[in-house]
């Protein structure tokens, strides 16, 4: 499940004039923000995910997100280490510290500490500039898309896992990307930013549209198929559509793209 790679951010602290950067980022999201704040040359290892985002390809790897390698990590040097706050990963990260690199966690869902994300991610790897510049212009945008989008909202449901069923609710950043694409979320009344919950209850509130999230990217030429053959069993379900996982779930700086991919589907 790509629940850990949602984050908010903590202390932000820029690095020292001249110093050397050497950067482990252990999460895509974080991965995919370095990019996009043009910080790619300060990281000098990922995890194995983050390897596959272009431009990324040929940085060293240090394993998955919650089995990372510590001696490679080691051997990288690192002068900052960025990650997620997870029980898995926090034995690993403080070895790390007790090595006298400098680690920082994010933790969080919602839309405010994403944005936050970007500044401070700017102001540790000495691109402060760019990171404000990415949280404003992402805000501009999802605030844009909101106003165009119709009074009438159609009522959806994003589902992130199948079996347990798994949707977005009020505390996730999504729940404001479906506000921004012109819906209302269905499970909009729950706090937690991803509940899981019943199919009774899915049925009960019987969304306009039904989204299904479950598929890896390299199964979505077969996904809308696969997916309406499984929900059209089901007699409430009005109409379904699907979106590669991870899209809208990853908290990078690509928002607003999701958002507007997610008003497509909400409104083809």
């Amino acid at each position: 499940m790509l629940l850990a790679a949602l984050f908010l951010a903590c202390s932000s602290d820029p690095p020292p004039p001249g110093a050397e950067l050497r950067v482990i980022s252990l999460s895509p999201a974080l991965t995919r923000t370095l990019l996009a704040l043009e910080a790619a040359d300060r990281v000098v290892g990922v995890d194995s995910y983050s390897q596959r985002i272009p431009g990324m390809e040929h940085t060293p790897a240090l394993g998955g997100l919650f089995a990372p390698d510590l001696e490679r990590a080691v051997e990288l040097r690192p002068t900052l280490v960025l990650a997620v706050t997870t029980a898995q990963q926090q034995p690993f990260l403080d070895r790390l510290r007790a090595r006298g690199v400098r680690v920082e966690t994010f933790d969080g869902t919602g839309l405010y500490d994403v944005l936050r994300s970007y500044r401070r991610v700017g102001a540790l790897v000495g691109r402060e500039q760019a990171g404000e510049a990415l949280a404003n212009r992402v805000e501009r945008e999802l605030e844009s898309l909101a106003r165009a989008a119709p009074p009438a909202r159609p009522s959806v449901a994003i589902v992130i896992e199948i079996e347990p069923l798994y949707v977005v609710g009020a505390g996730s950043f999504v729940h404001d990307l479906i506000r921004a694409a012109g819906g209302d979320n269905a499970f909009g009344d729950l706090a937690a930013p991803y509940p899981q919950v019943s199919l009774e209850a899915l049925a009960e509130r019987a969304p306009d549209v039904l989204l299904d999230t479950t598929f890896d990217p390299g199964e979505m030429a077969s996904a809308g198929e696969r997916s309406r053959a499984h929900w059209s069993r089901f007699a409430w379900v009005r109409r379904v559509e699907v979106l590669p996982q991870g899209l809208l779930t990853l908290p990078g700086p690509d928002l607003a793209e999701a958002a507007r991919l997610l008003r497509a589907r909400i409104r083809p």
